[in-house]
């Protein structure tokens, strides 16, 4: 049976005992998961690494395990992918931070455009979920959530090498893209509902950034977002 996965804030290392202290996590342990003295969960300390775990106390409060084993996660994603994605809705922008987490997005750059529906988001719900899905698909290291960032400053990039994605550009290749990667790191911007304003294509075209369509088809951008995710990380 797969054990449970739990990223807990409490370095592990070499240490042989763990004293977890997250009321929540105990609560979840106890009360959700039905976990009690002497069960078996996998602990990860966003190090690379998960250790095999027995509880040996569970409290209201908290957790005591042993770590019976220690070894490298391999869950690791072929490329570091950055997506920089126009902020949306509440629950389609939470849906891709999910979904991407899920697909191996090492680095999430919250965008604002011009059509953004939204200015802001949900810093610690936001972590939460990426959290989940990275417990969910195994992951051994948590992806990046950062401040938001306006189009202007993200055009102006040098690093990572930047493809943007709006309805109107050239028909996406992944395969020839993806043979021309400069390195094993890229960043995917994704614009808004509507699409990317002309102003801010002109802007991308000047600093001489590829615009691809992922085919004729409109695309909701969260679609886009996961397809285009998708095809650069599973190829």
């Amino acid at each position: 049976m797969r054990l449970h996965n739990f990223f807990v804030r409490e370095p592990i290392g070499d240490r042989q005992t763990v004293e977890i202290r997250d009321s929540a996590l105990a609560r979840q342990w106890r009360q959700v998961l039905r976990l009690n003295t002497g069960s078996f969960v996998v602990l990860l300390d966003n190090t690379g690494f998960e250790y095999l775990a027995q509880i040996t106390d569970l409290s209201f409060l908290g957790a005591k395990v042993h770590i019976e084993k220690r070894r490298r996660n391999t869950v690791r994603p072929r490329r570091t992918v950055h997506l920089f994605l126009s902020l949306l809705k509440k629950d389609r922008f939470e849906w891709v931070l999910e979904k991407g987490t899920e697909l191996g997005v090492s680095h999430f750059h919250p965008l604002k455009a011009s059509r953004s529906v939204k200015t802001s988001f949900d810093r610690k719900r936001v972590e939460r979920i990426v959290k989940e899905a990275s417990e969910q698909s195994g992951r051994g290291v948590l992806p990046a959530v950062y401040d938001i960032i306006n189009v202007s400053d993200a055009a102006v990039l040098t690093s990572p090498q930047l493809v943007v994605f709006n309805g109107g550009g050239e028909r996406f290749s992944p395969g020839d893209f993806l043979d021309g990667l400069r390195e094993e790191t890229v960043g995917l911007v994704i614009g808004p509902e509507g699409g990317f304003e002309e102003k801010e294509i002109a802007l991308f075209r000047s600093r001489g950034l590829p615009i691809y369509s992922l085919g004729p088809q409109t695309l909701r951008a969260e679609t886009a977002a996961i397809a285009a995710t998708a095809l650069v990380l599973l190829r």
